[in-house]
């Protein structure tokens, strides 16, 4: 599992430095099990399609390898209220999409929000029933306004809890991953598809 994870890091490192500095293409091999059943983060439960999608989207938080702690990843830093019921996360201002455009703090409250409309009917999204609201609006008695997911700025996005959970950071590496919003509304449900996925 620890080797898994490693080489989840360098290959995320290798296709974010190939895109930064606009290197040739560039072909990663995996020798994976089976094929993975999805790309799509919010839909994604099993292990191949979590190791598959950890390579090529960042989540908030991550896992250093070495030590177990959590570890800023899409996110530079973040804070939590003395309640313990708002967490806000500063996000790095160096990550692009494939088009050039940054992934911002609107990239992830929409992505939290997509996942937990029940007409996408993700599997995981009981993992963000913490966050006020989102148990209503996934179950269909609320609606995506009263969720407590909200980007502040471009850079700053907040969280607002139901309760206090102090492993809400664990919890962002596993399920708090943005997704492109330009190519998953251009092309719906395969938006994932090669030549969709990449959507320049």
């Amino acid at each position: 599992m620890r080797n898994a994870k490693i080489i989840s890091f360098i290959c995320i490192g290798l296709v974010f430095l190939a895109l930064s500095v606009g290197a040739a293409e560039k072909v990663l091999r995996c020798n994976l099990g089976t094929e993975p059943p999805t790309l799509d983060p919010a839909l994604a439960h099993d292990t191949t399609s979590l190791l598959v999608i950890g390579q090529i989207f960042l989540g908030l938080t991550d896992y250093n390898p070495a030590t177990g702690e959590i570890i800023g990843e899409l996110a530079k830093s973040w804070q939590v209220s003395p309640d313990g019921l708002k967490w806000t996360f500063y996000l790095r201002d160096d990550v692009v999409w494939t088009n050039g455009r940054p992934v911002t703090a609107y990239d992830v409250e929409y992505s939290m929000k997509r996942m937990l409309n029940p007409a996408t009917a993700a599997t995981p999204a009981n993992l963000l029933w913490v966050i006020k609201g989102a148990y209503a609006y996934n179950t269909g008695t609320g609606s995506a306004e009263d969720v407590g997911i909200k980007a502040l700025s471009d850079y700053v996005v907040e969280f607002e809890l139901d309760h206090p959970v102090g492993f809400f950071a664990a919890l962002a590496t596993r399920v708090v991953v943005p997704v492109p919003r330009e190519a998953v509304e251009k092309y719906g449900d395969k938006w994932t598809e090669p030549g969709n996925i990449y959507y320049l």
